[in-house]
């Protein structure tokens, strides 16, 4: 962007977004990906909150690793936009550890599919063919039934914590 458009994104230093690394400065919380996609985003649109939900419903429903030029991976499905859940669920499905080459290259594959998508989004929005496909998990309208004043979330919640029934 800031060789095709130039300002206001000369203003901005690619390593500013380092930070969303192993999910916000290694602290496992939102998938760093979807920060920065996010803010990239909101650079956009005034009201670019449905967008970023359409983001953030699309993150924890698909199968990722998508983008693999290097290897075949297992997909896993997060259910969850947490960096730690997305992350311990592909290891513990496919046996690779933390600090394996193929869990780099699944989040590196992670980052170019969030690219993608956000792009796509972007591009929706500008020609007027956006659309929400994706939205809450199912399960929260069961969790709010029960917790709709002392709650907050749009994820599945079952994903970290049992049920509690």
């Amino acid at each position: 962007m800031q060789e095709e458009v130039g300002y206001p994104f000369t203003l901005y230093n690619p390593k500013s977004f380092s930070y969303g690394g192993g999910g916000i400065a290694g602290w496992g919380s939102l998938c760093g990906t979807l920060a920065v996609a996010a803010q990239f985003i909101a650079l956009f649109h005034e009201d670019a909150n449905p967008l970023i939900s359409e983001l953030m419903a699309w993150y924890s429903q698909a199968e990722f690793p998508m983008y693999q030029p290097e290897m075949e991976l297992p997909q896993t499905v997060a259910d969850s936009t947490l960096c730690h859940v997305s992350v311990s669920k592909f290891m513990s499905e496919s046996g690779f550890a933390k600090s394996s080459d193929e869990r780099k290259k699944r989040c590196a594959g992670v980052t170019a599919d969030v690219v993608k998508f956000t792009v796509e989004l972007l591009n929706a929005a500008a020609d007027g063919s956006f659309e929400a496909k994706y939205g809450p998990a199912p399960i929260v309208d069961e969790c709010i039934s029960c917790h709709s004043g002392d709650v907050q979330g749009q994820e599945d919640c079952s994903s970290c914590h049992e049920d509690p029934h």
